[in-house]
């Protein structure tokens, strides 16, 4: 198993894909997008060391989440970790999988790598590339309107993923208000 820095585990988180499900912020991020939605999550620092396996054994034990959707951070920059997440998740659960990256869909595909390939060829669904605030519309499931959704699985569930309206989901962790979702504009 394959430790990585996780900024965040929630469930369910019911506005980053389809139904209820159970987000995953990776800590750490080497694209630092200028206004970035989670800098937080772009530092080195912070979040914890986990596993795959007990983050599905501490979030999930008796829950069974309609989808997982993955973000940070960057996901691509732990690419072992990820695959390892993935493949987890899709043998407990299902493979309705959403990832948002700072990288295209082409960057990922130059890095050669057998871990990015198999993630790719497990998930549903990828959101790709850096946000970039003047092309934020305030609609869809992405940032900014450069980004690009791939949908490989699930189309009835995402085909319009890109008019979808935003919402804000509201939680309390500790003593702090977070804020999950893609803000409207």
């Amino acid at each position: 198993m394959v430790a990585f820095k996780v900024g965040l585990v929630w469930y369910p988180v019911s506005t980053l894909g389809y139904g209820k499900r159970l987000g995953v912020w990776f800590q750490g991020c080497k694209k630092r997008c200028r206004n970035c939605i989670s800098p937080e999550f772009q530092g080195q620092e912070g979040g914890r060391e986990a596993v795959a396996e007990s983050i599905l054994d501490a979030f999930c034990e008796n829950m069974k989440p309609d989808g997982l959707t993955i973000s940070g951070g960057e996901p691509f920059d732990q690419p072992e970790a990820l695959l390892e997440l993935v493949v987890a998740y899709r043998k407990r659960f299902n493979d309705d999988i959403l990832i948002f990256t700072g990288y295209t869909l082409e960057e990922l595909h130059e890095k050669k790598s057998l871990a990015v390939e198999g993630i790719l060829k497990n998930i549903a669904v990828l959101i790709d590339g850096s946000y970039v605030e003047e092309q934020n519309n305030g609609v869809g499931l992405r940032g900014s309107s450069n980004q690009k959704i791939y949908v490989w699985k699930y189309k009835e569930r995402y085909e319009n993923a890109e008019a979808f309206t935003r919402r804000m989901q509201c939680v309390l962790l500790k003593e702090n208000l977070l804020m999950i979702g893609i803000p409207p504009k």
